[in-house]
């Protein structure tokens, strides 16, 4: 095996004790516990992109020739058991269509408004000085768009930080 700090082998299909040189590069390589990155089938490559680049990216649907990564928590395995089509995070696999594009883009949206903090979008329900920072003309947009992502809430593990960090609008800083 990798170590014997090896965290993911409940995951691990195949039998054996040893990994395949490409497995066993993915999982000593540091990079790809630091780095957002797309995986490409033609050409095959790995593109590492600031989260920004990558929230541009996905505002539409995955092909089937690409796969994203998205490290939350330094995890070695995800890339491994990475999917085409998917954007992977620590623990969980999400196939990226136009309604995975949808919620990101509420979700950039609600980011954008006076008010908004992230900690506060882990809520079912917006508080309440989020709703009185806006006119009453976009209350119903504004619970109807925090409805919606009640979606992303409910998953286990890390896709909700992966999500919150690729929304963040960006800075003047982080833009240079």
């Amino acid at each position: 095996m990798v170590s014997n700090r090896f965290t993911d082998g409940d995951t691990w299909f195949f039998g054996g004790d040893r990994l395949c040189a490409a497995c066993a590069w993915c999982y000593i390589t540091h990079e790809l516990r630091r780095e957002v990155y797309t995986i490409t089938d033609t050409p095959p490559s790995r593109v590492v992109q600031t989260r920004h680049q990558l929230g541009a990216q996905l505002v539409g649907p995955l092909t089937s020739e690409c796969a994203v990564v998205i490290p939350v928590r330094g995890r070695r395995h995800i890339l491994p058991t990475a999917q085409w089509q998917h954007v992977s995070t620590d623990d969980t696999q999400i196939r990226w269509g136009e309604h995975e594009a949808h919620l990101l883009a509420i979700l950039r949206r609600l980011r954008t408004l006076p008010a908004v903090r992230a900690r506060a979008l882990n809520d079912p329900v917006p508080p309440i000085e989020v709703v009185r920072a806006h006119q009453p003309a976009t209350w119903t947009q504004i619970l109807a768009d925090w409805s919606a992502l009640e979606e992303w809430r409910r998953i286990p593990g890390s896709w909700w930080d992966a999500m919150i960090a690729l929304s963040t609008p960006p800075t003047e800083t982080s833009t240079k």
